[in-house]
């Protein structure tokens, strides 16, 4: 008897802090959170060495009067949740009444705030105990002021990264906090150095601007689309802008920015092969729905949401960019900043874009290519008009018209339109085949063969029967139609490989790998010399893709040079 007490308020809300206080950046989460409820206009954030000596919090939002001061301090008291209902309707940013007092229980805090600008008061915080409380000066709106942080907790101290990983870390959060909030000015300040400041006039595009630079802002293209339950929108910016950390991706759910994986997996499944694997695209995406759809209770941070009909709303993003991308004209352009460096950038113009439409064909040299070609007009419906001029390096094929210069990989080229004839014929439905005269034989191990016999059916869905001879020895007796004379067992050793290796199961995932892997083998590769006419077969061919700009793997196919820039490297244009 007598074992089981009730804590004391300061050690339960250490705890509390255990979940909501893990580093600065935590604080300067609750505290923006707070401002951006308490409709302020402006917020300024004010950090000392990243926040490990000061954080300060200064907005100009409605304040709160001595009574509501004091209470806001102690544990689950909020003025955003008054019922049950409210807790379903969650339509703000904090709501569950911890912040504060575990915020006071770690580190010490000082707020001032005025409901008027008149009648101010401040109130401290010492080990969770409430030190002073008094009349001040200050403006309207409040000022929260953390100093000696994790000063009683020296192991929560030890844990943490070097001052530039945890500014790192709050830039990107103050960043996504002016992204959902593009009418409220923010300013970030780490030792006096401005790091980020927005104006707050609600322009999207200029905090987009401010957030990944001028050039990215430029090549972000808008969107907005709904079904029965959701409503989204946002940009998207162009392949060639992809990065290589997840953290390019900003979702704004209700106002509130949050994490969500299937999201952010869904948004780089919807560019597909326009960007390399290990890449993310930037895209900013708002989903508003009903709150009564969200479950923004899930975390004790509140940076994740669980979505009513998510499947739903996932196809609606997907179709909805990919839908977007394909409107887009994608040939990288290469320019010049004004350190004379050259850089990749990307311009995606509308389709109905002049530099579509045919521009006047160049004069050709007499007797440059054969007079079959030159007097045959390549009709191309994805490129612009261009006429071969010849080969680079053994690699790179030069077309050129009134725009500019163009190089064309002719591996990546080759590869994108072999992958499209594979998947294409591994994915239909009527698959022909054709049993062997003389079946071919491989052997594997007693393991693979193993695993190899799990997965049977699904070399049987792509038209490949393979018998068992012994434990060791396998035969082929039947094949796919299209499989190319004297590459049969090489084909075949494809699909057994990526089964043995990877044990996909998923056949549209098998489909598009075994696709990406034979159109890379078995392409026109690097280093081989191509004839007038096969410059234009290929260039032709590679217009009649579906998806023309990238190769399977994402890399460019083709890249632009602008003329402006070739008469400007030779100082023939000085502006």
């Amino acid at each position: 008897m007598g074992n089981i007490r009730r804590m004391d308020p300061h050690l339960t809300n250490m705890i509390a802090a255990g979940e909501v206080v893990e580093r600065p950046a935590n604080i300067v989460k609750e505290l923006v959170e707070n401002s951006v409820d308490a409709s302020s206009t402006h917020i300024t954030i004010e950090l000392t060495e990243s926040g490990l000596k000061l954080i300060r919090v200064i907005d100009d939002g409605s304040g709160l009067d001595q009574e509501d001061l004091a209470l806001a301090f102690e544990r689950h008291a909020t003025s955003k949740i008054q019922n049950e209902y409210d807790l379903f309707h969650i339509q703000t940013l904090g709501f569950r009444g911890e912040a504060l007092p575990s915020i006071a229980s770690v580190s010490q805090v000082e707020m001032k705030s005025s409901t008027d600008g008149i009648n101010g008061k401040v109130i401290m915080f010492h080990q969770g105990k409430c030190m002073l409380q008094a009349s001040v000066a200050q403006q309207i709106g409040t000022m929260v002021s953390v100093t000696k942080l994790f000063y009683n907790t020296p192991a929560r101290l030890k844990y943490l990264k070097s001052p530039q990983y945890e500014l790192a870390i709050i830039t990107d959060l103050i960043d996504k906090m002016a992204l959902a909030n593009p009418h409220i000015s923010f300013k970030l300040t780490n030792n006096d150095k401005l790091l980020l400041q927005t104006n707050g006039n609600g322009n999207q595009l200029e905090v987009l601007a401010e957030v990944y630079g001028f050039e990215t802002a430029k090549n972000m293209h808008p969107f907005h689309n709904k079904n029965r339950d959701y409503t989204i929108s946002g940009y998207f910016a162009t392949p060639t802008f992809a990065k290589s950390s997840k953290q390019a991706i900003c979702l704004v759910v209700n106002g509130r920015h949050v994490r969500h994986y299937k999201i952010a997996q869904t948004i780089v499944e919807a560019y597909g092969q326009t960007i390399p694997k290990e890449k993310t695209p930037i895209v900013f995406l708002r989903v508003q729905g009903d709150p009564s759809l969200l479950d923004v209770n899930i975390h004790p941070t509140k940076q994740e949401v669980k979505f009513s009909e998510e499947d739903r709303l996932l196809e609606l993003i997907k179709q909805t960019i990919q839908e977007q991308l394909q409107t887009l004209f994608l040939i990288p352009s290469i320019s010049i900043d004004n350190n004379h460096v050259l850089q990749l950038q990307e311009t995606m113009d509308l389709r109905s874009s002049t530099i579509l439409k045919e521009s006047t064909p160049l004069e050709p040299t007499p007797n440059s290519f054969p007079s079959s070609i030159v007097s045959e007009k390549l009709p191309l419906t994805k490129f612009p008009y261009m006429e071969y001029v010849g080969q680079y390096a053994g690699t790179y094929l030069l077309f050129q018209n009134a725009e500019g210069l163009y190089l064309l990989d002719q591996h990546a080229a080759a590869e994108r339109i072999r992958y499209e004839r594979y998947l294409a014929k591994m994915s239909s439905q009527n698959l022909d085949t054709y049993d062997l005269l003389i079946p071919l034989e491989f052997e594997l191990s007693t393991q693979e063969g193993i695993t190899l016999l799990q997965h049977i059916s699904s070399l049987e869905a792509f038209g490949i029967h393979i018998d068992q001879i012994d434990s060791r020895r396998y035969q082929v007796s039947r094949i796919p139609s299209w499989f190319p004379p004297h590459y049969e067992l090489a084909y075949v050793m494809e699909y057994v490989n990526l089964i043995l290796h990877h044990q996909v199961i998923d056949l549209s995932k098998v489909v598009d790998q075994l696709a990406i892997l034979l159109s890379c083998k078995h392409s026109l590769k690097a280093n081989h010399f191509v004839s007038y006419a096969e410059a234009y077969a290929l260039m032709k061919e590679i217009d009649q893709t579906q998806h023309p700009y990238t190769c399977p793997h994402g890399r460019p196919v083709l890249i632009k040079i602008d003329d402006y820039q070739i008469q400007k490297w030779f100082s023939r244009v000085t502006s």
